[in-house]
């Protein structure tokens, strides 16, 4: 058997460590081991006569029959989830009108056209069509979605009857999110809320304010005491905003929410994209990685940055059964593309409006027919980045960095951080 190339082996302050992205593997070494170990390189026959370290390495696939193998074992995986027709993933904007005028809004100027009957009755149609499906999750997206809070009223209600299983969640700046609409929350199968607070009062009322410059952080917090109390079991993400003019305050916002002893609400950071390329304030990938590295020195606070999920997947709009549907019914594979006439690939009613842009969504920019992605540690865990960024990237908007996860930036010291905190709660 051989080495694997998807193996790291490294050691801080004393500490041996050995971590593999083929099975997410992540293990403490003795010195001796380490240093057995130590000497091998990718692709060289490795043998020993300890047959427990032996066993434990073909466990964690640290050794493989061939490389080759395991890659293409990866890449199976992911494909045969772009082709997998059984789920139908809906990101649905009952308006793009929203109450709120934040400045790094990526929509930029709002439109307030709102869903029709005529688009609801062909959403319905859309997913009929979709023969394969057995299961169907919405997310309520604008705009303001709670701005035609009675669309998604009727939308769903009309969904539930399709006799799929059915599940929901919304991006909501939770203004609007009064006791009327939680009361509905349980019964529109809305198992799930992400709600913006972008600093404590006078910070966020200067970034998150409604049309007409009045604040809103009163209002916000007011409502998710109201969720909190009225439907405990909904998980509520409290996202903050984080660029380089109010990175102090996130601590400041976790603090807040933390000392009300909410049941089911996390804070957690956000970074402002600068998309347009004119956001002076948004974080490069070397600030983003410096600030959470931060807030685990100085605050002790992880928040599954710094070690990679286990998923053999990539981004969903990669299938075919995941959409973006707009109020008029356009249809756009990606959020970042909401409201922009350029980036519409078709629409409910079967339309096909952008074909390049859909196939590039689809099959374009791959990770896999990527010489730089094919040799990297991290392919397994990581499956390319964004679809998104990687398109951009191959157009030359972005830097190739922006693509690749944060963890790319330096493993060892994510890998070490994730093990500081495995030890502190021991």
């Amino acid at each position: 058997m051989i080495w694997s190339r998807y193996n790291i082996l490294f050691e801080r302050e004393g500490i041996y460590l050995f971590y593999n992205s083929l099975s997410n593997a992540f293990a403490e070494l003795s010195k001796e081991t380490f240093y057995l170990l130590a000497d091998c390189k990718a692709g060289e026959i490795f043998s020993t006569e300890d047959e427990t370290l032996m066993s434990n390495l073909k466990r964690m696939r640290a050794v493989v029959d061939d490389d080759v193998e395991e890659f293409l074992k990866v890449k199976y995986h992911v494909m045969t989830r772009r082709f997998d027709n059984h789920f139908l993933s809906l990101t649905i904007n009952p308006t793009l009108g929203c109450n709120f005028a934040c400045p790094y809004c990526f929509e930029g100027e709002h439109n307030n056209i709102f869903m029709t009957d005529e688009v609801e009755d062909g959403i319905i149609d859309f997913v009929k069509r979709k023969t394969d499906a057995k299961r169907i999750d919405v997310t309520w997206f604008g705009g303001e979605p709670l701005l035609a809070f009675q669309r998604i009223v009727s939308l769903t209600r009309k969904m539930q009857s399709l006799g799929l299983a059915y599940s929901a969640g919304m991006i909501t700046n939770g203004y609007l999110l009064n006791e009327s609409v939680i009361s509905q929350l349980k019964l529109l199968d809305i198992k799930k809320i992400q709600i913006t607070v972008d600093g404590l009062q006078e910070e966020h009322d200067k970034r998150r304010f409604l049309k007409g410059g009045y604040p809103t952080f009163e209002r916000i917090v007011e409502n998710i005491d109201l969720l909190n109390k009225l439907v405990p079991d909904i998980h509520v993400n409290i996202r903050v905003n984080i660029d380089n003019s109010n990175m102090d305050d996130f601590i400041y916002v976790f603090d807040f929410f933390y000392q009300k002893h909410y049941a089911n609400i996390n804070v957690t950071p956000a970074f402002v994209e600068d998309q347009a390329g004119d956001n002076s304030c948004a974080f490069n990938s070397r600030e983003k990685f410096t600030f959470l590295v931060n807030l685990f020195r100085k605050h002790g606070m992880e928040f599954k940055n710094f070690y990679p999920s286990y998923k053999f997947s990539e981004c969903s709009i990669r299938n075919s059964n995941v959409a973006v549907i707009g109020p008029k019914g356009e249809i756009y594979k990606c959020w970042n593309d909401v409201g922009k006439q350029d980036r519409i690939v078709g629409d409910i009613w079967g339309k096909v409006s952008n074909r390049r842009l859909l196939l590039q969504y689809l099959a374009g920019a791959d990770p896999y027919d990527d010489m730089q992605c094919r040799e990297c540690v991290l392919l397994p865990v990581c499956s390319g980045g964004c679809p998104y960024l990687r398109l951009m990237q191959q157009a030359k908007k972005t830097d190739r960095r922006e693509v690749c996860p944060l963890m790319k930036l330096d493993v060892e010291t994510h890998l070490w951080l994730h093990y500081l905190t495995k030890k502190h709660k021991k």
